[in-house]
């Protein structure tokens, strides 16, 4: 498995993706409009496996999807695409890193909180389709600025 920076060729890849694992997928156009973004694919014998979207501004990051296709799950790729992610943040100058994940995807708010996210907020009846809340996650990066002030 291979994780590299997405190329615009990879579009369709990732809305295929989009469209198998989310109920409100993003769609080729949004993607390829997402200025300002950095996307990473997870590939296995130049298959797209998985992506991450992130985004750093003014020392903040945020992670907007993460997505590994059904029969590569549980190997591993979520695990290797979050860790790259989180790098390409840092090297980004990001301070910490946000996400909001469904409140009843165990295996997404696991693998996040095993990378060493923390739970921080809550907004209820925040999606549709179905209906769910959104847990707020934040991961800490050590840059040698004080954020608790």
């Amino acid at each position: 498995m291979e994780i590299r920076r997405a190329q615009e060729n990879d579009i369709p890849g990732i809305a295929a993706l989009e469209r198998e694992c989310f109920s409100d997928p993003w769609s080729e156009k949004s993607l390829k409009e997402t200025s300002g973004t950095m996307m990473l694919v997870a590939t296995d014998n130049e298959c797209i496996t998985g992506y991450i979207i992130t985004r750093c501004v003014a020392g903040e990051a945020e992670l907007f999807r993460i997505c590994v296709k059904g029969e590569a799950r549980r190997k591993g790729t979520g695990q290797m695409l979050l860790e790259s992610g989180i790098e390409a943040a840092k090297t980004e100058g990001a301070g910490r890193l946000f996400l909001e994940v469904r409140s009843k995807n165990a295996p997404a708010r696991g693998l996040y909180i095993k990378a060493g996210f923390k739970e921080t907020g809550l907004r209820r009846g925040y999606y549709t389709d179905p209906q769910d809340d959104a847990v707020i996650m934040m991961m800490e990066f050590e840059t040698g600025r004080r954020t608790d002030a």
